[in-house]
């Protein structure tokens, strides 16, 4: 040990490092003579003393240009080891109902991403608002196609519109992506460390067996906020709960291509629960299948602002879901209000709101 703490010494000392590199060079180029050229074992020495040194005066440049080797090693590995990204087409299914508030944001962030296409199935009522008032700009440059899925309810169909609407996404374009997403709007795929792109991230080899990846969500909270405003969801509620329950929750990206009767989406929303491979986000085989998953957030994770502000959150709940009908009793109402504390901090201030905006009765 004492004599390797000597050595170390001995090269961080400037003036005899230098002694050493000068002494190392005249080795290198033969200037040191050995007693017989023609001994084997002297000839054999001075390899290794060769190999030695520029072994060491490698480590020595690779330790100080560290950082440039790194990026160079990345810039390697995207561009031999992972899969070439730029041809992978993907597209995002997704429902929604009275979300002209939202819609921009949520589109933006996802062309952003990478996606190639965005299939919006317009479940508002007859009567209600259109998404293409607030879309036009996409919708006339191709990037978002609006199908009509106005006026259906949980009422008359028999597994609710989102069902109905993730089945003939799959179906009607399976053949055109590589991978289909189904989100919501209140949902917002961020994909990690170092992937730039949806297409980076789906090309990576990790997921060269899967067919549907699982991914789970990363619950935020209300950021103590009472009413809308128009500033971005995701500058309003920055707030991420890590140890969330629901966090265990995941949505699904599918691979294109399989047959309609081999994946659908049945009762769940959240995954097929047919015979495909399904993998979570780390790439790893499933061998159960569910809607939930073990939380894991290392290579991506879908921000869910389920609640977002006591009074979104109210109007949320009166519009219904595209599972549940809009014509809520009070004893459900008081269900919510215990759902939305579930997400959230309690405060007397939330709760009366919540009452006064849900016109309980005390």
């Amino acid at each position: 040990m004492k004599r390797k703490k000597r050595n170390l010494k001995f090269l961080k000392d400037r003036n005899k490092f230098i002694l050493l590199l000068n002494h190392s060079k005249n080795i290198l180029k033969g200037e040191i003579q050995f007693k017989s050229k023609n001994n084997s074992k002297y000839q054999l020495l001075l390899l290794v003393i060769k190999i030695f040194f520029i072994i060491l005066l490698s480590h020595i440049y690779i330790s100080e240009h560290k950082s440039k080797f790194k990026s160079k090693i990345n810039k390697f590995i995207s561009n031999h080891i992972l899969h070439n990204t730029q041809n992978i087409k993907v597209c995002l299914c997704v429902i929604g109902k009275n979300e002209n508030l939202y819609a921009k944001e949520f589109v933006t962030y996802y062309k952003n991403l990478g996606y190639n296409h965005i299939y919006i199935y317009d479940n508002n009522d007859k009567k209600g608002e259109k998404f293409e008032d607030v879309l036009q700009d996409e919708i006339q440059s191709n990037f978002v196609t609006i199908v009509n899925f106005r006026g259906k309810s949980a009422l008359h169909i028999q597994r609710g519109p989102q069902c109905l609407a993730y089945n003939h996404c799959y179906d009607a374009h399976r053949k055109e992506y590589d991978w289909l997403s189904f989100f919501d709007f209140d949902e917002f795929l961020e994909v990690r460390p170092n992937a730039k792109n949806i297409q980076e991230f789906l090309g990576n080899p990790r997921y060269d067996k899967c067919q549907n990846i699982k991914i789970n969500f990363l619950i935020y909270d209300d950021n103590e906020q009472l009413y809308y405003d128009n500033r971005p969801v995701q500058e309003r509620f920055p707030n991420p709960k890590y140890n969330h329950s629901s966090n265990n929750i995941v949505k699904s990206t599918v691979r294109g291509g399989l047959e309609h009767n081999y994946w659908r989406f049945k009762c769940s929303v959240h995954t097929s629960y047919m015979n495909v491979t399904n993998c979570n986000s780390q790439g790893d085989i499933i061998k159960y299948n569910s809607g939930s998953n073990p939380i894991n957030h290392t290579f991506a994770a879908i921000k869910h602002y389920y609640t977002k502000s006591v009074e979104e959150f109210v109007n949320k709940t009166r519009r219904g879901d595209s599972f549940v009908y809009k014509g809520y009793n009070d004893f459900w109402k008081r269900k919510r209000m215990k759902v939305y504390f579930g997400y959230n901090n309690y405060s007397l201030e939330k709760e009366n709101l919540l009452k006064k905006l849900f016109e309980l009765k005390e």
